[in-house]
């Protein structure tokens, strides 16, 4: 596959390595991202940075790098950009090394729906994610330098 290469950029990136994450497997419709343990970066929450958990901050960023990666995938590798993102977190995340699973839930042509669970190391359920990954086959850049992230025609006739 293509992406291949691009995504051990990622999990050869600066960003990766000081946070713990590794893309571990991944396929058109679905990407796993294992958080590795032992990480000082991790710690902290509620006032506590030396608290056994996860920081909300890194939950919410390996959340954004499955979701985001998902979709880039999805996209054989064209460049995309996740312009929405809803974190849930469920409850503190003691026990690592943990992993996340995003899937593809809809995808048309320049914009796919994409959700995701990161689960402890004991497999339970511990926060879960939606997000919209988009791309363009074209560039469309409004009046201020900005590209347009509405949705495309075929995903309005689809709904």
């Amino acid at each position: 596959m293509e992406t291949d290469h691009d995504l051990q950029r990622f999990n050869d990136s600066p960003l990766f390595n000081a946070l713990g994450f590794r893309v571990t497997a991944c396929d058109e419709q679905h990407l796993t991202l294992d958080i590795a343990d032992d990480n000082p970066c991790h710690q902290g929450g509620f006032g506590i940075l030396q608290a056994i958990g996860i920081n909300g901050a890194v939950i919410s960023a390996a959340l954004e790098s499955a979701i985001g990666l998902c979709g880039f995938n999805a996209f054989g590798g064209r460049p995309t950009g996740v312009v929405e993102l809803s974190v849930k977190i469920l409850r503190v995340i003691r026990k690592k090394p943990c992993r996340i699973d995003a899937v593809i839930d809809k995808k048309s042509r320049d914009i796919a729906f994409v959700s995701a669970v990161l689960y402890s190391a004991q497999g339970g359920t511990c926060a879960t994610a939606t997000g919209i990954v988009v791309t363009r086959q074209r560039k469309e850049v409004d009046g201020e330098g900005c590209a347009s992230t509405e949705p495309d025609e075929a995903l309005k006739q689809d709904q």
